[in-house]
Order: C-alpha cells, then structure tokens, then sequence
C-alpha cells in the first residue's frame, strides 16, 4: 500500500520486532484515507534501527525519534517497549501490550491521533477508547488541558496541522485554552520541529483557515510578523474586495490547485513589500515596486526558516516575477524567452492565478499567458527535434 513503508515494515518483522502503523497513519487508514505521513512504532531501539536502516537519521526537536527516506518518501519512527521477547508469550500478552500503546499514544496530544495497526495481524488498536471520537470528526485532546499545554508547548501549531490534515472541528475547550493560554513566545525562535509542522499546514487545501487559526491565537504574529504586517496595508477596493494585503494574502492560498512548499511560500510572501512601499494613496503607484521589496523580506524569512539555497532562488524568482505577467505583450522576447525557459515558470504561472482568482482582476492575463507558454513549448519540442528554426537561431 505505502510502497516505500512497506519494505521498512517487513524488514522490522522480519527482524523480529513488533511494528505498528502509528498515529496519523493508522487515523487515515481508519478514514479510508491514503495516509500523507507515513509513522512506524517498533519495539527495536536506536542502535537496531542504525544497523537496519544505514541511512536513518535522529530528530533533535521533533517528537519521532529517527526517520528514513528513500525517492521522496519519509518513513518516521517511534521506538517503544511494546513487548520484550520475555513477555511475548506471556499469559497477559494482551495487557502488556495494550499499556504499552497507550503509553505510546502519548506522544500524541489528540485523542484521533492515538490509533495503532499491528502490521503482522492486521488489526488495529485503540488504547485511548477514541474511534467514537474519530467517527463524530471532533479534534480533542487526550489529556486535560493543562497538562497537554505544558507536554506539547506548540500545542497550536499541532492542532492548526492536523485540523488541515482532516477537516475536523475543533473542540470548543481546546479552541479556547490555545486561544488564552498558548505561549506566543516560544514560536519567535525557529526550529525543525515548528518549520515542519508549518509547512505541512501550506500544503493542505485548508492553509488560508488555518492560518487564519493561527492568526486569532496570536501565534502567526510570532511566527511571520511580515505577514500580520500587511494588516496595515489598505487596498484599492475595487480590485481586492477580500480586504487589507493580510487577507488578500490569505484569499489566495484558496486558489491554488496543487499546493508545493515553493508555490506556497512564494504566495505566503508574494506581497510582504507593501508593508513598507505603501504610498497611503499618495501616488497613482500606491505600492512602487513592492515585488522588489517584497523579495528582500523574503530572503530574510527564508533564512530564518533555514531553506535550502535553491529553495530560496525558486522562491525569490517567483515573487519577484509575480506582476509581470501583466506585462507579457510588451516584454522583449528575449526577457520572455528567459521565463519561459525557466524551470520556475510553471509555478510562476499558477501563483499569477491564484492571485488574480483572489480579487476582482478577471483571469483573461492568466489564459492568455499560459496559451503562450503552451506555444512556447511546442516550439522547443519541435526545435528539438529538428522540426523548426526559431528566429533565435537565425
């Protein structure tokens, strides 16, 4: 089923240790969901797993204790007592191993998450009693408020994740001590742990709501004040109805198709530079050149955020580029040979939608750049092929 999984969990079988489909994994297996996170919880310790998976790495901030990835799938492991092999025939086998899971199902704050699939019987494993929780589709958590609060100190953050993960609701009680209680200050220092859970929350179709979440919690502000900036950003009515640059920014994360890290982020950003070009209406160019601005908050929150060098450069192309689209039947054709050549440009295209789908603007600029972009391509395969010169090679 999970390709890649599979033959981590057959090796760990076949290794002699107990293995689980842990967690979100076994939550959507329930669901009828192709599960997006792929969790392993195995009775083999650090050292076991190091001899089975050469390349397996350890977490410092994140809950999972190693993981592994092989052709863009990440496999997370949660080591665990279950069963010793002095108890694995022991009368009370099925005690043991039921105080085991749910010592494990604390590495989780919600009751939905705390579900196991013991992968050699094929049967699931419910150790916090929670499937009629799971079925009514509530977020919960499995433990009183307070103490979860103090366990899991990104509690919001957490919760903001796996409500995109499921579309559930929030529980009324645990919406409203993260709203009073969560710690804003503890999300102003970046680490894996908060970078992931972030992202992960950008991917899903329900990133501008969650970030809206986040935003009346007081976390988004801690996390992405160039974002909560744009609050201040008042926009021509006309052609954002959505409102200030905050919610237009927000409006268009709705609009994308196929969200990826790099689109996302790029749309999450696309408009920072407003926040300190905004001309009050002074000017007929209320925002002179805020793709230029809005490139250099970029570079500084994606070094916070610690990207990778080519993650910023795709990223940094995209805002940059974001309005001149506008401007397609008036560029050199060499300049629109250049982003049409670029291996960006696709993403470029799409968040050129997204941002005008947001507004009042009308999406004709967008179909007609992209018939030229079909165009474009045609070309090339044909120039490729020896089929057509182009007036480039003349």
């Amino acid at each position: 089923m999970f390709n890649y999984s599979e033959s981590c969990a057959r090796l760990l079988l076949e290794s002699g240790f107990d293995t689980y489909y842990a967690f979100e994994t076994a939550r959507d297996m329930l669901l009828n969901r192709r599960p997006t996170i792929i969790n392993i919880l195995t009775s083999a310790d650090l050292s076991q797993l190091a001899r089975l998976f050469p390349g397996v790495a350890f977490r410092k901030h994140y809950l999972e204790h190693a993981f592994v990835e092989s052709n863009g799938q990440s496999v997370h492991f949660y080591v665990s007592d279950i069963l010793s092999k002095d108890t694995r025939k022991a009368s009370n086998r099925t005690e043991i191993r039921g105080g085991a899971l749910k010592r494990a199902a604390s590495y989780t704050p919600f009751l939905i998450n705390g579900f196991f699939y013991d992968i050699e019987e094929e049967i699931f494993h419910d150790p916090l009693d929670a499937y009629s929780i799971l079925k009514s589709k509530i977020i919960k958590a499995n433990q009183p408020l307070e103490i979860i609060g103090e366990t899991f100190p990104h509690l919001a953050l957490k919760t903001a994740k796996v409500y995109c993960e499921t579309g559930f609701s929030i529980d009324t009680a645990l919406y409203n001590f993260i709203r009073e209680k969560a710690s804003r200050k503890i999300y102003e220092k970046m680490n894996e742990a908060v970078v992931q859970d972030f992202i992960k929350i950008l991917l899903t179709g329900r990133a501008s709501r969650a970030m809206g979440m986040l935003d009346e919690w007081g976390i988004l502000e801690a996390i992405l004040p160039e974002i909560t900036a744009l609050k201040e950003v008042d926009q021509d009515k006309d052609h954002h109805p959505e409102g200030n640059g905050f919610w237009h920014t927000l409006h268009c994360l709705r609009f994308v198709k196929k969200p990826n890290k790099n689109l996302m982020t790029a749309l999450l950003l696309h408009d920072t530079g407003k926040a300190v070009t905004k001309e009050n209406g002074k000017s007929s160019l209320p925002f002179p050149d805020h793709s230029h601005a809005s490139t250099i908050v970029a570079r500084r929150v994606l070094r916070r955020f610690c990207y990778p060098k080519e993650d910023i450069e795709e990223v940094v192309f995209l805002i940059k580029n974001h309005m001149i689209l506008n401007a397609i039947d008036i560029l050199p054709e060499k300049r629109i040979n250049e982003l049409f050549s670029s291996p960006y440009f696709p993403n470029l295209l799409e968040l050129y939608r997204a941002d005008l789908e947001s507004g009042y603007h009308g999406i004709e600029s967008y179909y007609h750049a992209a018939r030229r972009y079909r165009e474009f391509l045609k070309k090339e395969k044909l120039l490729r092929n020896g089929h057509y010169l182009s007036k480039r090679c003349t």
